[in-house]
């Protein structure tokens, strides 16, 4: 698995983004190409620079234009000559923006003007931020955090002093995959770089891996730390974090723990019950879910709310084996009709997904085990 890690030991900004991407999926003519193409009314510099001996990317850019309404934001990126994904991806962090800015000010999101992440400057760093980033997930790249510095203090904006992290920047990261820690000095976390982040994150990378590349933006401020973001470019191994919880079950029906099987499914990779027998030889079951480490606490609260448990057990597992393995679709006939089947393909089997057999079956009145002999045959000649 391609991994590209953001390591956020000094906070994160739309320009720091934008450096460590530079010269790994961002050159700088695409930098140019951005200004040029959307007629942003900045002046670009971009710098080589060492933060405690560390060489890194500067990208400075001088604000020249003034604060808009989220409306004219859309509009100029909506009319811009980028590539779709980009202004799709663009149009969604500054809408992120927006709601985190009505939110806090009790405005519809709608008619929100942004200053400083409306202003031309912001409009460079989200778009060039994307191009970069999309280019990463088209080489086949997943996009993972470490937890990030936010800082701490007072902070002078357009609205006067604020507590830092900002209240954007902390209604931004809200229920995102993101994880932050408020220590630092001053704000390290911008609300530009908490919406690039909190897009594209999928969270905490808790596999072993191979480093392949690093590259370093540079933040403008000297600090007594190095003032970076590091990307670390990165093959990770087909072994993940999970972690198994548990319980002990004695005293509900079948169908309410048929529910809450069906309930726990949608946010595990797998749960089972295995029949035991319990305190005073009860016959009892054991609920388990194998779920992601990031999710374990969630899975525990919902096994509480949703079973007469009043206790789990959250089991770590040094980490588990996956094969590679994707979904394709073919197109079979079946009782003289064409349908699209989809099959997991892995290292090591190829396998029909049932669902589909299933509602093939139902439509046809062919008998599941004819249709799957169908499929598979249908398979075996590709």
């Amino acid at each position: 698995m391609k991994m590209a890690i953001f390591d956020c030991f000094s906070g994160a900004s739309g320009n720091m983004i934008t450096g460590s991407l530079l010269n790994v999926t961002l050159s700088q003519d695409d930098l140019l190409d951005v200004v040029n193409s959307m007629g942003l009314n900045i002046e670009l510099r971009l710098k080589e620079v060492k933060r405690n001996g560390i060489k890194a990317n500067l990208v400075e850019v001088e604000e020249r234009g003034k604060s808009r309404r989220y409306s004219e934001v859309v509009k100029l990126i909506a009319g811009a000559d980028i590539e779709e994904v980009v202004k799709k991806e663009s149009l969604q962090i500054f809408e992120r923006i927006a709601k985190a800015e009505g939110k806090i000010h009790g405005t519809d999101y709608r008619n929100a003007i942004f200053h400083e992440v409306g202003s031309d400057d912001a409009i460079f760093d989200v778009v060039c931020a994307v191009t970069g980033i999309t280019r990463l997930k088209n080489k086949g790249y997943r996009i993972f955090t470490t937890p990030v510095y936010a800082g701490r203090g007072f902070a002078e904006t357009h609205h006067g002093i604020l507590p830092v992290p900002a209240p954007a920047t902390l209604e931004i990261v809200k229920n995102s995959k993101l994880r932050v820690l408020m220590d630092g000095e001053g704000e390290l976390l911008t609300p530009t770089g908490a919406a690039i982040l909190s897009h594209f994150s999928e969270g905490v990378p808790n596999l072993p891996f191979r480093v392949e590349n690093i590259n370093y933006g540079a933040g403008t401020r000297e600090l007594e730390k190095p003032n970076l973001l590091r990307l670390i470019l990165a093959e990770g191994s087909k072994a993940d974090s999970v972690v198994i919880v548990e319980t002990n079950i004695d005293d509900m029906s079948g169908e309410d723990i048929a529910n809450a099987m069906e309930i726990l499914s949608k946010i595990c990779h797998d749960v089972s019950l295995i029949p035991a027998t319990g305190k005073k030889s009860r016959p009892a079951w054991i609920l388990k879910a194998i779920a992601d480490h990031s999710r374990a606490e969630e899975v525990a609260e919902t096994i509480m709310k949703e079973t007469t448990s009043i206790g789990v057990r959250i089991i770590p597992v040094h980490h588990r084996i996956k094969a590679s393995r994707h979904i394709k679709k073919i197109e079979v006939e079946v009782g003289g009709k064409k349908y699209i089947v989809r099959v997991k393909v892995s290292d090591y089997r190829t396998k029909p997904e049932f669902e589909d057999i299933k509602q093939i079956s139902r439509e046809t009145g062919i008998p599941v085990i004819k249709v799957r002999k169908i499929i598979e045959e249908k398979i075996n000649e590709a």
